[in-house]
């Protein structure tokens, strides 16, 4: 029996040894984690972008179209249609549009510029007359302010 008991104790010292070095090694040990980049820069961005394309499918319409941004996809004025989604872009935010019609690809139309800063990409689907648009908005902040 005694053979039995002096196991038992070296086991339970091993398990102490393990443990004293183990919590040595996490205190003298420091692993740095950045933080994750924060989000609420993008979802900024993506808010004015889609609140530009949500006040233009809002606005009245001159002829029989569902809003001045169908009349102006259905007239095929992309040039036009670009400059109200810019100009109904919150103040301080900037934006390049890009529309393509059906499987065509995209082009910019309207008042282009260099973003200075990052952008981030609404993007929306229309359909006048049988004609798929893709709408396009990349969006920054005037100046490059983070």
């Amino acid at each position: 029996m005694r053979t039995d008991e002096e196991g038992q104790v070296h086991i339970l010292e091993m398990l102490t040894l393990f443990w004293l070095f183990f919590m040595s090694a996490t205190f003298l040990i420091r692993i740095e984690v950045p933080d994750a980049p924060s989000v609420a820069l993008d979802a900024g961005l993506e808010a004015a972008g889609e609140d530009a394309i949500i006040a233009a499918l809002a606005t009245e319409s001159a002829g029989e179209g569902d809003s001045a941004l169908h009349d102006h996809l259905a007239a095929s004025e992309l040039d036009e249609a670009c400059l109200l989604l810019q100009n109904l872009l919150a103040v301080g935010f900037e934006a390049n549009c890009w529309i393509a019609a059906d499987r065509s690809p995209a082009g910019p139309h309207g008042a282009t510029g260099l973003p200075l800063s990052d952008t981030v990409t609404v993007h929306h689907l229309l359909v006048t007359d049988g004609t798929l648009w893709s709408l396009s908005l990349d969006v920054w902040r005037r100046g490059g302010v983070s």
